[in-house]
């Protein structure tokens, strides 16, 4: 499935929503920018987890991909035609990036990792990163400079993995 402008409205607006619950001020910012910075990781490690969510074709994984993917197609392309007028379409991008077999073994990983604390922390915010992941992940310029790098390092990760434990 690609994503059509819909679900990258949906993925911005999760994106810009974060960022303004986020946004201390310019104050705390100066005093302490690392650890202002610090509080945002739990958002952008489960942007990852969407967008390696959304890069896997085919099982479960592949399954729930499709299925939030097609879900923020559809509901934002009703925001942008009924809600502002506008058209949509295809937004440029790719309909998946290539996982190879390790790459798959440890995007289950981590997805199992980011099932297994989503009750730690900020709840809402590790959710909105997740889905902001799945929007955003296959567009064109995100995946140009986030999710291709993001893909060669699990697939690089795999190799290692199957390696070492075979």
């Amino acid at each position: 499935m690609t994503p059509t402008l819909g679900a990258v409205l949906v993925g911005l607006a999760l994106l810009a929503w974060e960022l303004s619950t986020w946004f201390p001020g310019i104050k705390p910012l100066r005093a302490n920018l690392v650890g202002q910075l610090g509080s945002l990781l739990p958002f952008v490690l489960s942007w990852c987890v969407g967008a390696l969510t959304v890069m896997v074709i085919g099982g479960l994984v592949g399954w729930i991909g499709d299925t939030a993917l097609w879900g923020m197609n559809t509901f934002g392309d009703g925001l942008l035609i009924y809600g502002v007028g506008a058209h949509s379409g295809t937004a440029p991008g790719s309909a998946a990036a290539p996982l190879a077999e390790g790459g798959l073994l440890v995007t289950l990983l981590v997805i199992i990792v980011f099932l297994a604390r989503r009750n730690r922390g900020e709840k809402a915010s590790k959710w909105r990163g997740w889905g902001s992941g799945i929007g955003l992940g296959l567009s064109g310029g995100v995946a140009r400079y986030a999710a291709v790098p993001l893909a060669s390092a699990v697939n690089a990760a795999g190799v290692w993995l199957t390696a070492a434990i075979s």
